[in-house]
């Protein structure tokens, strides 16, 4: 994707329609019930989305209106399977990573997080944006950081930084203790902006310890 490319208006109103379309729990339940291309009866698609088999069909009858599902009877059974789209999409991707966050313990209970140091610095790589199954790491003006609180400790984004510039706190080298203050002020900041006393801890990191990181190539 180019994101100085601007997306059509007519683009944009085709997402509006399929986010409204699954904002309903019950839709969202049923389009994640026809994942993976199976095909279903009312009776079955009733069990999976928890509602009763008169909104089941109700709600069949919207999304095949929409375009999301069709149809097909099979002796006596009408049974039910997705079409591609917009809608199919953003469930499967949700869905998908609703069930990779549910499969690690969230901040409340994990005793380590990780941890974004020196190296990133001016460099801002977004290989590790790209990886984070949850988007806890967010850009600044010069450094990247990871929210504690969502961070689900699953590593993925470590071995991503082409500087090796992120690290589990309890392996956080020594000399780099002060980004464990940088990246929870994520969460922690009081006195002021968030952006502002990330940028200004970063800012005055940097000057103290003559921060000079070359770009990668």
């Amino acid at each position: 994707m180019n994101p100085d490319q601007p997306v059509r208006q007519s683009e944009l109103e085709r997402l509006v329609t399929a986010f409204r379309l699954l904002a309903d729990p019950g839709r969202l339940r049923l389009v994640a019930a026809l994942l993976e291309d199976r095909e279903l009866p009312v009776r079955a698609l009733s069990r999976a989305a928890a509602l009763s088999e008169t909104a089941t069909s109700q709600q069949l009858r919207v999304l095949r209106e929409a375009g999301v599902v069709r149809r097909r009877r099979l002796g006596r059974q009408i049974l039910y399977r997705l079409n591609g789209g917009d809608a199919r999409a953003l469930a499967r991707t949700g869905i998908t990573r609703a069930a990779f966050r549910s499969s690690y313990s969230t901040r409340k209970d994990a005793t380590v997080t990780y941890i974004i140091a020196e190296p990133c610095i001016d460099i801002k790589d977004k290989s590790c944006v790209d990886v984070c199954p949850v988007d806890c790491i967010h850009e600044f003006d010069r450094i990247l950081v990871i929210d504690p609180e969502e961070c689900i400790d699953c590593g993925a984004c470590e071995p991503e930084c082409p500087v090796e510039a992120i690290f589990p706190e309890d392996a956080l080298p020594d000399k780099w203790e002060p980004f464990v203050k940088i990246n929870y002020a994520y969460r922690d900041a009081t006195d002021g902006d968030t952006a502002d006393v990330i940028n200004r801890l970063v800012d005055d990191y940097a000057r103290e310890h003559n921060v000079q990181n070359e770009p990668i190539n």
